[in-house]
């Protein structure tokens, strides 16, 4: 049985969900300060501004902050994850998706350390931009390193691992958080996220490389060998057809007379006679947007990034307790938690569809639910109804969960060429990074300021995010990342020919 038609090997699943422990850390961070917010803000028993100090300690039991630093320090953790994307490219292509992914768990250790020892304002700032660094990198390299072991008929479903563990991370943390929703308990709540951290360094060292990254370094019988573990059934068309993809059409084609392909593209041998050939090299940004077809279809995937963090979930996941105070009072954490929930069970919904009903029919239903159901909000918040609100949040996060939340993550390692990959998914997850930081300084103030008319500014963006959708992005569901590659019209293109044409004109 050709592999591509094989089941699914449980070893794949096993790498996917080990890796996807840095979405896990992800989500942990997203919601870490959601509920136990105010008791890091106010000192218990005293006016709010107020300082006191644990018992023969030095450290404060709180940290004052007006709303706006409040908002800018949260944001911090956006900043962290813009910086952590824009280098996962250079990480991910020096040391390998899995490598890499264990190198930088150290900036998770870091961000613990001065959170939970923090003192001032700005020393917490700059916990969260380390973890954020963590999280950013995780979200890129994880996206991208599963969808390169997936066989296609599951790698929507597989790279989907990544939201789905975001959406638990955020759950468990909530969940946990309401037990240390005090002056001692949000430095513990900080510190948490070294445990996955712990788990994933230990056990990723027994997970596959990446068979194209490997052969990407000319690295081909390690490919092989890679490939062997991560495939049930015959591998040689798929390996084949990926070799075709990964190197120039002429070496592959010429090296594909010998019948042992892994044998063809002997790794000396490809060093030897054409050291810079596209198996070999690694585009930068620039060089990615002076190639008609791939500027095209970045920035097709950069808009996709830009609008899944404008459309507003964010606002909900940092500050829905605030925003359920209002109306709930003391209960709003529970209402939170009972957000979260619904969360991962959708998440776990779309996951299954993924690869039914396709990424873009998902992607359509995920957007125009989310237009309406901030519609409906407005109203809600503008009436106070309470009830009202609760549903119309967790059908909007119901909405967002089932095809927006993780579909762009899975677009960014299926649709670019291994050559492009590195630039590409950096910017992708830079750009959602830039805009998860703005929603998470602007959103305290702007809720201030408009009230209940925030949300229609979400569903505007939504609305726009559905017909950009709906024009816009290619149906790639249980096409290998080579057909997908000839649908988009990067498959078998001539870097240096492209590049030429670039320089001349």
């Amino acid at each position: 049985m050709d592999s591509r038609e094989a089941p699914v090997r449980p070893f794949v699943v096993f790498c996917a969900l080990i890796a996807s422990l840095g979405a896990f850390n992800s989500g942990v961070n997203t919601s870490a300060l959601n509920i136990p917010g105010d008791s890091l803000r106010n000192c218990p028993g005293v006016p709010a501004g107020v300082v006191t100090y644990y018992p023969h300690s030095p450290l404060p039991q709180c940290i004052p902050m007006s709303d706006w630093v409040w908002g800018a320090a949260t944001g911090m953790f956006a900043v962290g994850g813009l910086i952590g994307a824009m280098v996962s490219g250079w990480f991910s292509n020096r040391f390998g998706r899995r490598d890499s992914m264990i190198l930088l768990n150290v900036t998770f250790f870091i961000g613990a350390i001065l959170l939970s020892l923090a003192t001032t304002s700005g020393q917490f700032a700059v916990g969260r931009i380390f973890i954020g660094i963590g999280s950013g990198f995780m979200t890129c390299v994880v996206s991208v390193y599963v969808s390169e072991i997936s066989p296609p008929k599951s790698r929507g479903a597989l790279t989907s691992t990544l939201q789905l563990l975001t959406t638990i991370g955020i759950l468990l943390i909530e969940c946990i958080s309401l037990g240390l929703n005090s002056a001692i308990g949000w430095r513990i709540v900080v510190v948490i996220t070294i445990a996955p951290t712990i788990i994933q360094m230990l056990v990723l060292p027994f997970c596959a490389r990446s068979p194209r990254w490997l052969v990407n370094k000319n690295r081909v019988d390690e490919a092989r060998a890679a490939f062997l573990r991560i495939r049930n059934g015959d591998i040689e068309a798929e390996f084949t057809d990926m070799l075709l993809g990964l190197n120039s059409a002429e070496e592959a084609k010429s090296n594909l007379d010998d019948k042992d392909s892994a044998a063809g593209f002997d790794s000396n041998a490809v060093a030897k006679d054409n050291s810079k050939d596209e198996g070999e090299r690694q585009l930068s940004i620039g060089q990615v947007f002076a190639i008609p077809v791939l500027a095209v279809l970045t920035l097709k995937i950069f808009v996709v990034h830009a609008l899944s963090q404008l459309t507003g979930i964010n606002a909900i996941m940092y500050y829905s307790t605030t925003i359920f105070q209002a109306s709930f009072g003391n209960t709003a954490q529970y209402v939170t938690i009972g957000v979260s929930g619904l969360n991962v069970v959708v998440t776990v919904i779309g996951l299954s569809l993924i690869d039914r009903l396709g990424r873009k029919t998902l992607l359509l239903i995920s957007t125009g639910g989310m237009c309406i159901f901030c519609v409906i909000m407005t109203i809600a918040m503008r009436y106070n109804v309470s009830a009202l609100q609760v549903v119309c949040i967790m059908l909007y996060v119901a909405s967002f969960a089932v095809g927006y939340g993780m579909i762009p993550f899975v677009l960014v390692g299926e649709c670019f060429p291994t050559y492009a990959i590195g630039p590409t998914s950096s910017g992708c997850l830079a750009i959602n990074w830039l805009m998860n930081f703005v929603i998470g300084l602007i959103f305290p103030s702007m809720l201030a300021g408009c009230g209940p008319y925030s949300f229609l500014i979400f569903a505007g963006l939504s609305l726009i995010a559905f017909i950009f959708v709906f024009i816009y992005i290619p149906e790639t569901k249980q096409k290998s990342l080579e057909e997908i590659g000839r649908h988009l019209g990067w498959y078998g293109i001539n870097i240096e020919e492209e590049l030429a044409k670039k320089n001349k004109a």
